[in-house]
Formats: C-alpha cells, structure tokens, sequence
C-alpha cells in the first residue's frame, strides 16, 4: 500500500511528465485534473502552471501539518492559486473510505485562484 502522500506527488508529477518517480503507483491510481473556470479564463500561460503544480515541493509543517502533500498554495502570473486533492470512492458520487485503497479511489486535483475557494 502506498502512502497518500507518495499518490499524491506522482499525480502532480505526471503533469509534466509520464517518467514519475513512483510510476508503479500512478499507473495504478486514478484520478482527474480539474480547474475552475474562473482560473481559466484569468491564467494565460495554463502549461506553465500545471508546470508549476507538478514542480512544487515547499512542503513543510506549517502548510502541510498532515505530510500527505494534499493542499498548496502559491503565486503564478500575479495571483495566488491553490492546488488540492479530495478522494472519492469509484462511483464518484461519495468520499473515498480509504485513500491508500486504489481499489477503493479516484484522486480529484483541483486547481483553482485562491479566490475561488
């Protein structure tokens, strides 16, 4: 079983590039990429902020207090964006029981102006 936040990174991290470090676990993860609306219609450059989503490693105890790498922040083309995961279970309609269960997940990324939240 992998760790959540071992998931959650090799999610990101596809964004850029299929050669993740954990590519055994993204293989067998699902997951989608979501972003708002208002996020697109306001971000031009949107490769260079999934680019930014899958770089970002400023994990640390104080935005990060559970280390499963699940919700960030940061500043791209002068606004704040936040990137966070939810889980659901299979059906996509309810939570996930267990997200370390693949089985029994699919990993929501959505990317949205701080805004917006």
């Amino acid at each position: 079983m992998y760790e959540i936040a071992t998931l959650n990174d090799a999610v990101r991290q596809s964004l850029i590039s299929l050669e993740v470090k954990n590519s055994l676990a993204l293989i067998q993860c699902r997951y989608e990429i979501m972003m708002t609306a208002h996020l697109q219609h306001t971000i031009e450059d949107k490769v260079g902020l999934l680019k930014a989503v899958a770089e970002f490693n400023h994990f640390n105890e104080e935005n990060d207090p559970y280390g499963e790498h699940d919700f960030f922040r940061f500043k791209f083309e002068e606004e704040w964006i936040i990137a966070k995961f939810d889980y659901y279970a299979p059906d996509m309609e309810h939570g996930s029981e267990n997200a370390t269960d693949l089985s029994k997940t699919v990993r929501v990324l959505t990317i949205m102006l701080a805004i917006d939240y």
